[in-house]
């Protein structure tokens, strides 16, 4: 079975992540040819170990003519795009080339544009299948008229592995100067004004006024830039807040950290940051937004929030503070869940069955 896996991310993201986590799992099975088709210096292209074809998708109509002609040497049997310039991009080149399957995976649950661009890329005939990574983007794409027959969900997936209890967050700590009795409490996430940081921020504030022995990191792409820095200086956090960029380590930021925080105010899908802080056993408290509340169970796994809200913020952070013992409990819980159901294994087996199906005609 010859798939292309395609994405016109430079970036690395969630989304980046779990299509490495696929691509490169699949590439050692028997019975699969993948190739991860790309941009030249993406992250795609530097952290996979598949076999790699590179397209440079700064122009969509010249990427899509470069891909039909990939497919028309190279015949896959599946492309599956898992960003929506890919998908645009494959979408395009299906009229230069026979394409037998084109299938997409759909990360945000950002509400679908009703307009005619959006109506026709998602209800054309030529996408086999649709996957959603959570129940709520599912719902999206009901709602603009997909059929229920090419929709499927299939949750992201979390190294359990790699994510694990045991993993020792003590040289973070000593990078950043912050002692074992202080709580550290962490959002990571890659600098967007839906991720939430300024609610985040409002949060921290208050709670920095009840806790001394508190500090709060922030993890993720182009935080360490001098709008958010401002934030943190308006607020008279800076002596309380790390700010540390983009992390390879994020196992052992994750294992320093006591609280891990998604402040969204709209398109998660899942939130990876969640998935692996429960993996890890860690208190989460996540807005409810997207799929957050399909592994975030109130009172369960996490605390479940709603959007833009500080107040409720802090008021989690305080709970897990004031209650370790239910702090510990929730984060059992969480861990079970995410290995239960939100694993790379789990996401992998699912993909390979439906790659199956499709190829048999069954789906």
């Amino acid at each position: 079975m010859k798939i292309f896996e395609i994405s016109n991310a430079t970036n690395y993201s969630g989304g980046v992540a779990q299509m490495i986590f696929l691509s490169d799992t699949l590439s050692k099975k028997n019975g699969f040819d993948i190739s991860v088709i790309c941009p030249p210096n993406s992250e795609i292209y530097r952290r996979s170990c598949a076999k790699k074809i590179v397209v440079d998708m700064g122009s969509q109509i010249s990427a899509a003519v470069k891909l039909a002609k990939i497919v028309a040497s190279e015949k896959p049997d599946i492309i599956h795009c898992h960003h929506p310039t890919a998908h645009n991009i494959a979408l395009i080149a299906s009229y230069f080339v026979k394409i037998p399957v084109i299938m997409a995976t759909r990360r945000v649950s950002f509400p679908i544009p009703k307009l005619p661009f959006y109506l026709l890329k998602y209800r054309l005939k030529k996408n086999k299948k649709l996957i959603a990574v959570s129940e709520k983007i599912k719902q999206n794409l009901l709602e603009i008229g997909v059929k229920p027959s090419k929709l499927t969900v299939i949750h992201s997936g979390t190294d359990c592995d790699k994510f694990n209890p045991n993993i020792c967050g003590e040289e973070i700590r000593k990078e950043f100067n912050i002692p074992n009795d202080v709580k550290v409490i962490c959002k990571i996430a890659n600098y967007s004004y839906w991720k939430g940081f300024n609610y985040f921020l409002d949060a921290c504030k208050t709670v920095a006024k009840d806790v001394d022995k508190i500090h709060f990191l922030i993890v993720g792409y182009q935080t360490n830039n001098a709008e958010l820095l401002k934030e943190v200086k308006d607020r008279r956090l800076e002596h309380k807040t790390t700010i540390a960029g983009f992390r390879d380590d994020i196992p052992q930021i994750i294992a320093a950290s006591n609280i891990l925080i998604n402040a969204s105010i709209d398109g998660e899908g899942i939130s990876g940051a969640i998935r692996e802080a429960l993996a890890m056993e860690k208190s989460v408290v996540a807005t409810n937004i997207g799929g957050n509340e399909e592994i975030v169970k109130n009172y369960g796994t996490g605390i479940l929030i709603e959007p833009k809200n500080s107040s409720a913020i802090s008021e989690a952070i305080m709970y897990f503070i004031k209650n370790p013992d239910e702090a510990k409990k929730m984060g059992e819980n969480g861990r079970k869940t995410v290995s239960e159901n939100f694993s790379v294994n789990a996401m992998v087996s699912k993909h390979e069955k439906l790659y199956g199906e499709l190829m048999n005609g069954k789906s």
